[in-house]
């Protein structure tokens, strides 16, 4: 009767029949496996908290806050808001008009000629505009008051967005180390299978294989290093700043 047996990996079971399975193999087998998979059982245990600043994010907040161009905007919003309640305020003459005449002789008693000689002064009130200024006064105030409400949740967006970016930032940096690792130990197993494979002990199958896992490594490598520096430029845009410079 056959005697199965299996050996159970992080990845799962392998069931091994050991009458047609040497034990040679089975160490050659469980040697690759380990190397393999060891990779991704010290990707499990990374965190990326550690390598989070508080410090340093406050920091960028307060950069982004000083040169990203819409926050420029909605200052000079808030300067133009305060300038037209001033203008407001200041413009109680525009109710008021004044004509000046001037008749050299006078006795004329047609409508469109003055009756009277020499120079004639009329004051006129627009009263519909002048029961209005009150509410002029007022919405210019509540324009100013909009105006600076929408620089604060703007301000809140913003360090919201930094914060955003920066943790992809951070993400992004720490995969691109532990795929840089992962690719240098994919390197060692091809250098393994490739011994192994010219004295004999590992067959073609075993071999591609490892090829193909270092070549897939390679590509995940060059995806995270990608990801990082677009990461790492959308952060700068918003900031403002190269991150060098922000000490």
């Amino acid at each position: 009767m056959e005697n199965n047996f299996k050996l159970h990996l992080n990845m799962g079971w392998i069931p091994i029949n050991d009458v047609h399975i040497g034990k040679k193999r089975i160490i050659k087998t469980v040697v690759i496996l380990l190397l393999t998979f060891s990779s991704a059982r010290v990707c499990a245990q990374e965190s990326m908290m550690p390598e989070v600043s508080y410090t340093f994010l406050d920091k960028l907040i307060d950069t982004a806050k000083k040169y990203y161009p819409l926050v420029k905007v909605n200052q000079h919003k808030i300067a133009i808001a305060n300038l037209n309640v001033k203008k407001s305020q200041m413009a109680w003459f525009d109710f008021f008009s004044i004509t000046l005449n001037y008749s050299p002789s006078g006795g004329s008693t047609s409508l469109n000629q003055p009756t009277l000689s020499g120079f004639q002064v009329g004051m006129f009130i627009n009263i519909a505009a002048l029961l209005q200024k009150p509410l002029m006064v007022k919405t210019a105030k509540e324009e100013y008051e909009i105006s600076k409400l929408t620089k604060q949740e703007y301000d809140l967006t913003l360090a919201a967005d930094v914060k955003v970016r920066y943790f992809k930032y951070v993400q992004y940096s720490l995969v691109v180390r532990m795929q840089s690792r992962i690719s240098l130990e994919s390197e060692s197993i091809v250098k393994e299978a490739r011994y192994k494979f010219e004295k004999g002990e590992v067959n073609f199958e075993t071999f591609t294989k490892a090829l193909i896992y270092e070549s897939d490594m390679r590509k995940d490598l060059i995806e995270a290093e990608a990801n990082f520096l677009i990461a790492k430029s959308s952060l700068e845009t918003i900031v403002g700043k190269k991150l060098g410079e922000i000490q």
